[in-house]
């Protein structure tokens, strides 16, 4: 064999052990990906275990906001409803107000500007000028220019000028009053 035999086989050679290192490197690399992706894997379960607790309190969290929505509606619900009963009760009163104002003399429902006047209210008839005192401290005496009616007078209303009179049986008075203005 001469020097060019051994020059073939000491490449041969050189080529083969870096042939094995490599394959050794690349084992080595194999090794330490598989152990990289066992440590991410472990990370992943650990946190399967925060999430999957993050998961329950949100699904808590979530049907006590139902819960809390479902009492909402229900305190909406009865809020309209309360609501409703008051504005019925203020159309009852409303309706009482106008049926004693077109009973009272002194009253123009007739007139554009009457505004039934609930009993927490005061306001001036436009038509006679009077002033219908309706509010929480209104004793019950009712006034004009012209005649006071004491509540507590009779159980007739008469009133203390004893120019008219009202009869309960027809809810009318007998004299008739003046209702132009002056």
């Amino acid at each position: 064999m001469g020097t060019v035999g051994w020059i073939i086989l000491i490449v041969v050679i050189a080529v083969i052990v870096i042939g094995v290192a490599v394959a050794l490197m690349g084992n080595k690399r194999t090794a330490a990906k598989r152990e990289e992706a066992e440590r991410l894997r472990a990370e992943a379960a650990e946190r399967t275990a925060s999430v999957e607790a993050s998961r329950r309190e949100a699904d808590e969290q979530a049907a006590r906001a139902e819960v809390a929505r479902a009492e909402a509606a229900r305190a909406e619900e009865a809020a309209l409803q309360a609501q409703q009963g008051v504005q019925v009760e203020e159309a009852r009163v409303e309706d009482q107000v106008r049926a004693a104002d077109r009973v009272d003399p002194d009253v123009n429902t007739r007139s554009e500007e009457y505004r039934p006047t609930t009993p927490t209210t005061a306001t001036t008839n436009g038509s006679t000028g009077a002033t219908t005192a309706t509010d929480s401290t209104y004793d019950g005496t009712l006034t004009d220019e012209n005649t006071t009616v004491d509540p507590e007078a009779s159980q007739w209303g008469r009133t203390t000028d004893d120019t008219a009179t009202v009869d309960p049986a027809h809810d009318q008075e007998t004299t008739p009053r003046r209702t132009d203005p002056a």
